[in-house]
């Protein structure tokens, strides 16, 4: 049987059972005796008999197939399946690797892994199948896939056999925004545990607002006043020229907010209820601007980022900048991701707490969490070799996450060094409560960038420049309906 000790804290708990596609249970009936599906952080007085999501799976023996995996390596995201090919001790490692050797040993495989630059695996996949070539098995890549879904590459996974993308394993907000006519070609949830991490989120240095006497936002957050008017009046005067050079520079002086672009701009606008898109009551999406929501959003956005003098990183090549700045010491806020605390703010020394991104007023019902275009997402190739192998490895590396992985991910998270509080772990819970996947956003849709654009050139006018995308925006998006309700592999 697939399990070992997860050593879960009862906040652990709470944060998996109200996570956004951890609610559901799954459950199966046997004669004589009631079985119960349960992930790794069931009750253990539970009265009846329990199986793991894994081991309710029905084995079969591949003879020895060698299952290949293509990974992107953005941000290490290749670690959602490639380990160091035993127990290290470190935990993440570790988990995979034992849910990895679960899966070859249930299934006679072998896993063969390779990672990649993000663009180097799309292109890949792509020739792969327009030559007809003996496929990898599974991609993983980033939002990247969904042009090459558009483009009839990848195989439309509800109709994958064996695979069921009703379990709880499967991110059903992902599932509900990416679907075209109700088709989804592309998907994640825990087979991708670095999805998770991509979840947008903020966090603040403890030991400047305790100098500045500014109160933690945490009850801000709670009594549900946190917004851009609160960020925005907040950090209106904290940027300080330090060594009084009457220029802002990192490393000398302190920012108010440091951010990046490909990053900080999306991360506000979907977390205020932005969008760019809606669907029809066929699931067909289209394009969508709400040109009064969005100018009140950039209004906001523009006074955190350039009125309030934020550090804001808009060189490619200085991209590890905006988080160096908030790892010394050096401003007081920062949006990020859950992957990027760990990877950037592991040696802070300064206490920092993590907090949602904010509403775009009281009146919006949640904190929501934009997952951008670099979060986890897998897809199989059109031309796969034998779909209902592939739907059943596929399925068992996501049940396997969902038992063993997932529920130690938020150890991880909530205890990274210097995260010392139980504020920080409550708010990890409404980050990955509500997380957003906009179908124009993640397509890559003509204009998606307007708001890091605008900022980029400090340019206070938005209106005129979305406009200007509206018909080929409308285009791209019909091509992508057309492909996707067309009948494809699949």
């Amino acid at each position: 049987m697939y399990k070992y000790d997860l050593r879960l804290k009862s906040i652990l708990l709470a944060l998996v059972m109200t996570g956004s596609y951890l609610l559901a249970s799954c459950g199966s009936e046997s004669e004589g005796e009631e079985t119960t599906v349960a992930s790794g952080n069931s009750s253990a007085d539970e009265t009846t008999a329990e199986v793991s999501a894994f081991d309710a799976l029905p084995a079969e023996d591949y003879d020895g197939y060698t299952f290949k995996v293509y990974l992107n390596n953005q941000d290490d995201r290749y670690v959602d399946m490639m380990t160091e090919g035993e127990e290290t001790g470190d935990i993440f490692n570790d988990l995979i690797y034992l849910r990895n050797l679960a899966v070859e040993e249930k299934y006679n495989i072998t896993f063969e892994m390779a990672e990649d630059d993000y663009n180097l695996v799309i292109s890949t996949a792509r020739e792969s199948v327009m030559a007809g070539d003996e496929p990898w098995d599974l991609y993983f890549a980033n939002c990247y896939a969904a042009p090459l879904a558009a483009e009839g590459y990848c195989y439309e996974m509800n109709s994958l056999p064996n695979v069921d993308l009703s379990n709880p394993w499967w991110d059903q907000a992902a599932l509900e925004g990416l679907s075209v006519g109700g088709k989804n070609y592309i998907v994640t949830g825990d087979i991708s545990p670095t999805s998770f991490l991509t979840s947008s989120c903020m966090v603040f240095n403890k030991r400047l607002l305790d100098e500045s006497g500014i109160e933690y936002p945490y009850q801000s957050v709670r009594d549900g006043t946190w917004t851009l008017e609160s960020l925005a009046s907040i950090t209106a005067d904290l940027t300080r020229d330090v060594n009084g050079d009457s220029s802002y520079t990192l490393g000398d002086d302190v920012f108010g907010y440091t951010s990046w672009m490909c990053d900080s701009p999306y991360s506000f606008f979907y977390g205020a209820g932005g969008t760019l898109s809606a669907k029809d009551e066929n699931d067909i999406p289209y394009v969508d601007y709400d040109i009064e929501k969005i100018t009140n959003i950039y209004e906001y956005v523009y006074r955190i980022i350039v009125t309030n003098n934020s550090y804001f990183v808009t060189d490619a090549n200085l991209y590890e900048t905006f988080a160096q700045c908030f790892n010394d010491g050096g401003a007081y806020f920062s949006e990020i991701t859950l992957q990027k605390i760990e990877l950037f703010l592991r040696d802070m020394q300064d206490d920092f707490g993590i907090i949602p991104i904010p509403k775009y007023d009281e009146a919006q019902d949640e904190y929501l969490s934009c997952v951008n275009g670099a979060g986890g997402f897998i897809f199989v190739p059109a031309n796969a070799s034998d779909p209902a192998r592939t739907g059943m490895i596929v399925e068992a590396l996501a049940a396997g996450a969902y038992d063993n992985v997932t529920p130690e991910l938020y150890d991880v998270i909530t205890k990274t060094k210097n995260v010392r509080d139980e504020e920080s772990a409550e708010m990890v819970d409404l980050i990955i409560k509500n997380r957003v996947f906009d179908p124009y956003y993640i397509n890559l849709i003509t204009g998606y960038t307007f708001m890091q654009e605008a900022l980029q050139q400090k340019s206070e006018e938005i209106v005129s420049r979305l406009e200007s995308y509206r018909t080929a925006a409308e285009t791209a998006m019909e091509k992508i309906v057309e492909t996707y309700t067309a009948s494809q592999a699949g």
